[in-house]
C-alpha cells in the first residue's frame, strides 16, 4: 500500500510539473520549446531565442536571432545593456552585437531573414500572458529612429526584436551560445544549428 502511494504521489508531481504555464525560477535552464527556438529561464532572466535552421543561415556573414526578454516574478527590475550581449561560435569565438548604424546600413540586405526570424515571435506569451510589450530595443530597423543601449526589464514586460551577429567566416553548424551578462548572474543559453534540407 505503502508504493503504491509513493507512486500516486510522483505521479501527480509529475502532472503538475508537466501540466505548468510559467518558467519556474527555482528550475532555471534552457529548453528546446520548437525546431527553431529555445526557453532559457534563469534567476535574473526569462529569455526565448529562435533563430533559422539549415539553409537559411549556414555560411551566412551574419547570425540573426529573434530574441524575446523579461525577468521571472519574484525578481527585481534589471538593466540588460548592449555591451552585455554577445554570442559564442562553436569554435569558442566571442562575437559582439553589430551598432545600430551598421543594422541600419546594412538593413536591405538583411530584411527578409529579419522578418523570417521575427515571425516566430511572440512565444513568451503562451508562458506569461499577462505581460505587457514593451517599446525599446537595441536594433531598430528603418525608418524608426530611437534604439536603446540600455534595456529595463521587469516582471510586468516582454521586451523584444531582433539581435544580429558578424560572423567572420561565416555561421557553421554546432552549438551556440547566446551569453547576456547581467548583475548578478549570467544567461548562458545554448542552440544548436543544424543542416537541414
Amino acid at each position: 500500500m505503502l508504493k503504491l502511494s509513493t507512486a500516486l504521489l510522483g505521479l501527480l508531481v509529475l502532472t503538475a510539473c508537466a501540466t505548468t504555464s510559467e518558467p519556474s525560477p527555482s528550475n532555471p535552464g534552457t529548453r528546446q520549446i520548437h525546431r527553431n527556438a529555445v526557453l532559457h529561464e534563469g534567476p535574473e532572466l526569462v529569455a526565448a531565442v529562435t533563430y533559422l535552421q539549415g539553409k537559411n543561415s549556414v555560411a551566412e556573414e551574419r547570425l540573426i536571432l529573434a530574441v524575446e526578454i523579461t525577468s521571472p516574478r519574484g525578481s527585481g527590475p534589471n538593466d540588460v545593456w548592449r555591451g552585455d550581449i554577445s554570442i559564442r561560435t562553436p569554435d569558442g569565438r566571442r562575437l559582439a552585437l553589430i551598432s545600430q548604424n551598421e543594422f541600419r546600413k546594412n538593413f536591405a540586405r538583411m530584411r527578409i531573414p529579419v522578418e523570417r526570424t521575427l515571425e516566430f515571435l511572440p512565444l513568451l506569451y503562451r508562458y506569461l500572458p499577462t505581460r505587457l510589450p514593451c517599446d525599446r530595443w537595441y536594433l531598430v530597423p528603418p525608418p524608426e529612429m530611437i534604439a536603446f543601449d540600455e534595456i529595463p526589464i521587469n516582471s510586468s514586460q516582454t521586451c523584444s526584436g531582433p539581435l544580429v551577429f558578424s560572423v567572420p567566416g561565416g555561421v557553421q553548424p554546432g552549438r551556440w551560445r547566446l551569453v547576456i551578462e547581467l548583475e548578478e548572474s549570467r544567461a548562458d543559453i545554448p542552440f544548436i544549428i543544424e543542416i537541414k534540407d
